[in-house]
């Protein structure tokens, strides 16, 4: 018989379920995650320094300090040709370097410990809708257990239990497959930084390895097999050691390096979704889309995925008006990283492109994306002719007059504060047709109702400091210029 009735059941117990199912717990929601270990070997996965606060935001990062994961201090690249570059990260940041499997089960642990009921190693059959409610039966050692569920997440990657009932699409783009091996070799002796990522293209495609330990790597090819031929598992160790012949750096990492394991191949196509919220469901994480691994923020991208379908589902849970807000702004929010991770890798790709002329990279796809729903990309401001002629305007200027500009509008938009979404008023011109509130961290609502009453920027700053949370004066400067170039305010 279906257990009782829950606020959300997750399906896929990999990082997005699982850290979706942590939040969800520990905000007093009662939560079912279940799914199986991939019967394929595990892959390594490097996790930037900017995963940090999303792994604090769950509450997994002081496990994952101690988990004994190597600690990154930047990527070693070898690209396009050019001489082989070390990325190192800012100081007092690292990176993590971790085995898939340990990585994984700690995630679940993490949302048991927040009492969510984890169902290890189970299938997830018979997902059915059945009038407000979700129908799930998890089959797992212990037998058959239905759970019955107002929402439903489906976080099962690739898999894409409800993903592939009409709401994935294909993209348009050469395949990818990803052929891994495991070693045992010495990247210090090979004049690399043992803790670093080692990324190197060449003309049939790209590789990399990821160190799980001192001494232990994993070293994957990324090949087209529409191009490249991948056999089968009998030939498959002669054909990945030919690729990585054909690279330098990798070649040298592990010529003198013992292969622990035979390589095997994965499918690491790219793929969206034409839709990602609807009837109380949410695609999540890998399920939604999976980018090109070029971007190298595969993780960091189910995690933030999995964060903000928590907030919206905790947010539809406690106030059913907010709902179809909520669902837009996580459809919106998934779609802008996946296209912002695509132009990432569309830019890597041109310029390998540029140089290895081979049907591999002759066959990426470049992008050319809808921007037309977007978010503001407050990092592509700084170097916006508009706002340079704005601030350089105001540095000339010995003083202001400052209106709000006649295409201004005052609109209400959804936005997350907290473990709830909320419409908040943005700012929004001809410019800006969907709006703004912040902008480095500075108001700029605050900013457009007091602007007219000084004369001198000081007197503004001094103002805008007295009635929001202080900023420092570079951030307004920015957020000011911001403003004027934008069309939000007039100078005279």
């Amino acid at each position: 018989m279906p257990s009782s009735l829950v606020d959300v059941v997750v399906v896929g117990a990999g990082p997005a379920g699982a850290a979706a199912a942590r939040l969800l717990a520990s905000w007093g929601r009662s939560v079912v995650v279940g799914g199986r270990t991939s019967k394929r070997r595990q892959l390594a996965e490097s996790l930037p320094p900017s995963c940090a606060k999303l792994l604090e935001r769950i509450g997994v990062r002081a496990a994952v300090d101690g988990a004994g994961f190597v600690h990154a201090s930047g990527n070693t690249v070898k690209w396009a040709g050019g001489e082989t570059r070390v990325e190192s990260f800012d100081a007092g940041t690292y990176g993590y370097q971790v085995p898939r499997a340990e990585f994984d089960a700690l995630l679940l642990t993490a949302a048991e410990n927040a009492r969510a009921i984890v169902h290890r190693d189970a299938t997830a059959r018979e997902i059915e809708r059945v009038g407000d409610e979700w129908t799930v039966a998890f089959d797992g050692q212990n037998g058959r257990d239905t759970v019955r569920s107002k929402w439903i997440l489906d976080c099962s990657g690739r898999s894409g239990v409800l993903a592939r009932r009409g709401w994935r699409r294909a993209e348009a783009s050469s395949r990818t497959t990803a052929v891994v091996a495991v070693w045992e070799c010495d990247a210090a002796a090979a004049g690399h930084d043992a803790t670093h990522t080692l990324v190197e293209s060449y003309d049939g495609g790209w590789a990399w390895s990821v160190p799980v330990s001192d001494g232990r790597r994993f070293v994957t090819v990324m090949l087209d097999p529409s191009v490249t031929d991948v056999p089968g598992k009998a030939q498959l160790g002669d054909a990945y050691r030919a690729e990585i012949g054909r690279t330098s750096m990798l070649r040298d990492l592990v010529e003198k390096g013992t292969l622990v394991d035979e390589p095997w191949g994965c499918d690491a196509s790219q793929y969206s979704a034409e839709q990602v919220a609807g009837d109380a469901a949410l695609l999540v994480g890998d399920a939604a889309s999976f980018v090109d691994p070029l971007s190298s923020f595969g993780v960091k991208k189910a995690f933030a995925s999995a964060w903000l379908a928590a907030v919206a589902v905790n947010t539809a849970l406690a106030e059913p008006d907010m709902t179809a807000a909520a669902m837009t702004l996580f459809g919106d929010r998934e779609r802008a990283m996946y296209e912002h991770l695509q132009r990432q890798s569309a830019m890597l790709s041109r310029e390998a492109a540029g140089v290895h002329e081979s049907d591999f990279w002759r066959g990426r796809p470049d992008v050319a994306l809808d921007e037309s729903f977007g978010e503001v990309d407050v990092a592509a401001l700084r170097s916006d002719a508009r706002v340079l002629r704005a601030f350089e305007e105001l540095k000339r200027l010995a003083s202001v007059a400052l209106t709000t500009a006649p295409s201004l509008r005052v609109i209400e938009r959804a936005t997350v504060h907290g473990q709830r979404v909320v419409l908040e008023r943005h700012l929004a011109s001809a410019a800006l047709p969907h709006g703004i509130r912040y902008c480095r961290n500075v108001d700029l609502l605050v900013i457009a109702q007091i602007a007219a009453r000084y004369e001198q920027v000081p007197d503004l700053f001094d103002a805008y400091n007295r009635q929001a949370p202080p900023s420092p004066l570079p951030d307004f400067l920015g957020a000011l210029s911001t403003m004027i170039g934008l069309e939000l305010l007039t100078l005279a």
